[in-house]
């Protein structure tokens, strides 16, 4: 499978942040019901590792690692599973270690300078983060202007009534989290609502296309 390429296709790609590991695969395993295909377990989920090693035996869903800030965490990572290394800033020990073992690397990056670094690095798609704040979909128009070279994943700021500008944008991929995974649908284990969220963000998606 090219990863970035049916990445690309799909759009979307969720990120699962969590407090329990047992929270974090209900959860994903939800959005899986729900027809995403891309799913990143955060590092900040206790037992990370092993949520992806569990996640990685259903072959309908292309699991990665996300918020992955050493080469310890994405061995680990990688090791359990995970097919992409996902972090929300640029090091270049980690973008090389993960490229060397045959997994895409999305390191983050928000300024000229290091989006750049984090492509000339070996990134196969920047993430570009926090994405609202350094300017939103403006700041993808404009810094496209001397990267249109790059692949690029918005991060931050999803919602359903603005899919179809994100869409627009056509950019590699975008990130959402708590648009589908909301705090409050975790914590009543409400893992139908969860699913729910996810089926009409795939179908907007669908509409869309």
């Amino acid at each position: 499978m090219d990863i970035v390429k049916e990445l690309e296709r799909h759009q979307l790609m969720l990120a699962v942040r969590t407090q329990t590991p047992e929270q974090a695969f209900m959860a994903a395993s939800a959005c899986v019901e729900g027809g995403i295909r891309f799913i990143e377990i955060t590092f900040s989920v206790p037992q990370a590792d092993e949520v992806i090693k569990k996640l990685s035996a259903d072959k309908r869903v292309v699991v990665g690692a996300g918020t992955v800030q050493n080469v310890g965490e994405a061995r680990k990572a990688l090791k359990a599973g995970a097919s992409y290394i996902v972090s929300p800033n640029l090091d270049e020990a980690v973008v090389k270690f993960t490229r060397q073992e045959g997994a895409v690397s999305i390191p983050g990056a928000c300024t000229p300078t290091e989006i750049y670094k984090a492509y000339k690095a070996g990134g196969d798609i920047i993430k570009l983060f926090p994405f609202v704040e350094i300017g939103g979909l403006e700041f993808l128009r404009v810094i496209r202007g001397p990267f249109p070279y790059i692949k690029y994943m918005l991060c931050g700021g999803l919602t359903l009534e603005n899919l179809p500008d994100y869409l627009a944008a056509k950019a590699a991929c975008i990130l959402v989290g708590s648009a589908i995974i909301r705090r409050e649908l975790v914590a009543a284990g409400d893992w139908q609502a969860i699913e729910s969220l996810a089926r009409a963000f795939v179908s907007r998606i669908k509409k869309c296309s």
